[in-house]
């Protein structure tokens, strides 16, 4: 499905951003909150924090994300339920989550409780193969979190001795991720779909191409 919604650039948008691992969801994020003053919520960037800082919330989610699997319901519903309404529900971008349809049905809950809506669902698409090739040349700032990649975006050389690469961006660790993301994540483009928010957006670009797309069919400036 790709469709356009209207706006008047009002902040109070409230979005989540759907796609595989590797298809960019939190630089893509990150780009659209910073130029808009939105706050980009990423439940993944949290929950490093928390196993950086290691309470028993970190230590517990490690487990799950060191072996290439989701983190359970249970941990990571308070964090984005917080980091929610740390903004009063407005002018947001989730990113990580929902990822099942029961936490999809849970946000639907919540949202509706605080008498608010989701404005819509960008879901970018890309194929198993490019994932694999993307996220194997991903490298991350070990101090900053800045993520880089080999081919397109190669991390300075006078930060090296601070890059590292991820452990589930290893090639069986990522196949992994690829297959629970289509057996839980994925239904959600069906869902979303459903709800007429779903907006479709080809992954496989440039940062700043498929960023431009996203300004359009948000209809904010390009």
């Amino acid at each position: 499905m790709t469709s356009q919604i209207k706006t008047d650039l009002d902040i109070d948008y409230r979005l989540v951003f759907l796609g595989p691992p590797g298809s960019g969801k939190g630089t893509q994020a990150r780009l659209l909150a910073s130029r808009f003053g939105m706050k980009h919520i990423s439940t993944g960037a949290i929950l490093r924090g928390e196993i950086d800082a290691g309470t028993c919330l970190g230590i517990e989610a490690k487990k799950y994300i060191e072996n290439g699997q989701l983190v359970p319901d249970h941990l990571v519903r308070s964090l984005a339920e917080n980091a929610i309404k740390s903004e009063d529900c407005k002018g947001f971008i989730l990113d990580g989550y929902p990822r099942t349809i029961q936490q999809a049905l849970w946000l639907c809950e919540f949202m509706d409780a605080e008498a608010e809506s989701l404005t819509a669902v960008i879901n970018l698409t890309i194929s198993n193969e490019d994932v694999v090739s993307r996220l194997s040349q991903r490298r991350i700032n070990s101090c900053t979190g800045e993520n880089f990649h080999l081919s397109n975006k190669p991390p300075p050389q006078e930060q090296s001795k601070f890059i590292v690469i991820r452990s589930d961006d290893q090639p069986d660790a990522i196949r992994q991720r690829l297959k629970i993301y289509h057996e839980l994540t994925h239904p959600l483009v069906e869902y979303y779909s459903k709800k007429k928010l779903l907006i479709a957006v080809d992954a496989l670009g440039s940062f700043g191409a498929v960023n431009s797309e996203i300004c359009r069919v948000l209809n904010f400036p390009g």
